[in-house]
């Protein structure tokens, strides 16, 4: 049985970094609560930064895309995995010290997450465009009248600072247990821009590419957590 409640030390520390790029519009949503004096009805979460309200894609919301990629790959493979909600099984889990892979990755209420995604900042100030949309009918089959409204999102091709933690989970050169072979599909397919996150996939929203990808291993060398490893990350199937 692995262990995954493996956080009284620190063993091994993968360091992933590069660029994100947004091939399709972008919006991470704040919801119909636009900001006071806005002219839009819905539009982009913003960060104040330099004085400045720029868009930013939150980590949690990468990573919510990420653990929702890994649990319908693990499912394909034939693993178990058991609803994120699903709190019973959660503290079941718990009792017993027996996870499933996915809150081996990305921890749930009894167990902490191996992985840290950070927020994603603009490298320059993104450009945004406003759309108007309507709200469909479904029983009529049409637009449903008086239902208009105004939405802002990022361009596409703007690049986003990228990074993320993966603690005691082996990743390269080669993985070395299931956990470290399903995050390095979702790795792959992130570098290969087959990731989507925030408003609107259906319609092709959000797709995300990681380029200029690079990794760094820390693991520990003489009593001290030292850099072992560093190289570019390329795509592939793994």
């Amino acid at each position: 049985m692995p262990t995954y409640a493996d956080f009284d030390k620190i063993n091994l520390l993968t360091v992933i970094e590069g660029c994100l790029i947004n091939e399709t519009p972008l919006r991470i949503g704040v919801g119909r609560e636009s900001y006071l004096g806005s002219a839009v009805d819905i539009g982009p979460l913003k960060i104040r930064i330099s004085g400045r309200d720029v868009p930013y894609i939150p980590g949690s919301s990468l990573k919510g895309s990420f653990r929702s990629l890994a649990e319908s790959l693990a499912r394909a493979q034939g693993l178990y995995v058991h609803d994120p909600w699903d709190f019973e099984t959660a503290e079941d889990e718990k009792e017993k010290n027996d996870y499933c892979i996915i809150c081996g990755i990305f921890g749930s209420t009894g167990l902490a997450s191996h992985v840290r995604i950070y927020d994603a900042y603009p490298r320059r100030d993104p450009l945004l465009f406003i759309k108007t949309g309507v709200s469909i009918d479904r029983d009529f089959r049409g637009a449903r009248p008086g239902a208009l409204f105004i939405e802002q999102q990022v361009i596409p091709k703007i690049e986003w600072y990228f990074r993320m933690d993966v603690i005691n989970i082996k990743l390269f050169p080669e993985p070395e247990e299931d956990r470290g072979k399903l995050l390095r599909q979702v790795l792959d397919l992130l570098v290969n821009g087959i990731v989507q996150v925030g408003a609107r996939k259906t319609v092709g929203y959000g797709l995300l590419r990681l380029t200029d990808g690079v990794y760094k291993v820390y693991e520990i060398k003489e009593g001290r957590l030292k850099q072992t490893r560093t190289e570019a990350i390329k795509g592939g199937s793994q």
